[in-house]
């Protein structure tokens, strides 16, 4: 099973890195070759979901998951759904199932009305089978727990 990983660049002056792209470096050398990271998205809702669907037709991907930074929240948010204007897409993933094997994540229905939604909302309409999780700022206390967590999301999700 081939799986895409996505994260984003920084998009604000006081951020030196992205949390989400931070994640995705963390793990990038202990994973198989079925990984795929396509990292440092712009911050930019149509080229962001360009890169995206163009990986995913390049790559011929089995599964999507889509990260992105969320400076307000303190554990890892598993987007449920992505809405644009007056549509809403689910995303196929069981994730009650899903949560029962983390720590420190949670089920969320607020993708955030900003680039990660839409980006989200835009692989959702072209892939089955896409996941978007939020990631919080990482620190010295919660950064092993978040990364076990998305290890899990990532074979749980397989």
């Amino acid at each position: 099973m081939t799986i895409l990983l996505t994260s984003f660049a920084p998009w604000l002056c006081h951020h030196r890195s992205n949390s989400s792209d931070d994640l995705l470096v963390s793990i990038q050398d202990s994973y198989p070759k079925n990984l795929l990271f396509l990292r440092q998205l712009p911050v930019n809702t149509h080229r962001a979901s360009e890169r995206v669907i163009k990986a995913i037709q390049d790559k011929k991907t089995d599964l999507v998951i889509c990260c992105g930074m969320a400076e307000s929240r303190y554990r890892l948010s598993l987007e449920s759904q992505a809405k644009s204007s007056t549509k809403k897409l689910l995303t196929p993933i069981p994730l009650p199932d899903l949560i029962k094997n983390l720590n420190y994540s949670y089920i969320s229905d607020n993708a955030g009305q900003f680039v990660c939604e839409e980006l989200y909302f835009q692989v959702l309409k072209y892939h089955s089978r896409a996941l978007f999780v939020h990631v919080p700022l990482l620190t010295d206390k919660n950064f092993a727990i978040i990364q076990r967590d998305f290890q899990k999301i990532i074979t749980l999700s397989r």
